[in-house]
């Protein structure tokens, strides 16, 4: 009797100590990938501000195109927007000027509510048969992304239905429409340097953000080698 109870401590012992091993492998494991989800987000934002940079240095050089959102009714295209992108800025300039409240869902004095297919609807108003979209809400999303201009979008249930509305900062967005003319329809105005004269790019900005990419990645790849260690699939 003596010596059964004897080997079944021993099992419950090295039962306890396999779990104690592998609770604490999770747990690294765990704490390993949280800390790269981190890393790799902080990677993305630094990414994206040197994409920023870097275009705002092209533009301040003078080599960045030099083109302006002209009236979607024109009858010649402005080099860089197609038809579609400038009668949206036309709308959204309109709308920013105070026209066309009637087609807003909402409007106070700081910004002002339009549900996409409204928007969509307008905007197609002022182009030919050809170059309409036929009510892609996809296309609007991302000609308001590449300016930058919908502070966010909301889902709202209007009339019974579900619908995309779309919310705009009254002063952003005329300070945007006003930047795509003053900086060649990118949306961003040509920022100040505080090296050189005449518009000469001050890299300084840009190389620091390329050495804090890098050292992110460093530490990225050192996070996935630990991964690798424990046997954790990257």
């Amino acid at each position: 009797m003596a010596e059964f109870l004897d080997k079944l401590k021993v099992r419950i012992d090295k039962g306890l100590t396999t779990v104690n091993v592998k609770s604490r492998e999770i747990i690294e494991r765990q704490k390993i990938r949280l800390h790269l989800s981190e890393i790799e987000a902080e990677r993305k934002m630094v990414f994206q501000e040197l994409g920023k940079l870097a275009y705002g240095q092209y533009q301040l050089s003078g080599d960045a195109p030099d083109f302006a959102a002209g009236q979607a009714s024109g009858t010649a295209d402005s080099p860089g927007l197609d038809r579609w992108e400038e009668s949206v800025l036309d709308v959204l300039g309109r709308i920013s000027g105070g026209e066309l409240p009637g087609i807003l869902f909402e409007d106070t004095a700081k910004q002002f509510k339009v549900t996409a297919k409204t928007l969509c609807e307008e905007v197609e108003k002022h182009l030919p048969d050809s170059e309409k979209k036929g009510q892609n809400l996809q296309w609007l999303g991302r000609v308001l992304g590449k300016f930058k201009l919908a502070a966010k979008k909301v889902s709202k249930r209007i009339d019974g239905e579900r619908e995309t509305v779309y919310v705009f900062d009254k002063q952003k967005t005329r300070s945007i429409l006003e930047g795509v003319k003053t900086a060649g329809g990118s949306g961003v105005k040509p920022g100040k340097t505080d090296k050189g004269a005449g518009g000469t790019p001050d890299m300084g900005p840009i190389i620091t953000a390329c050495a804090k990419l890098a050292d992110i990645d460093s530490k990225i790849e050192k996070l996935k080698k630990q991964m690798k260690k424990i046997g954790e699939k990257v």
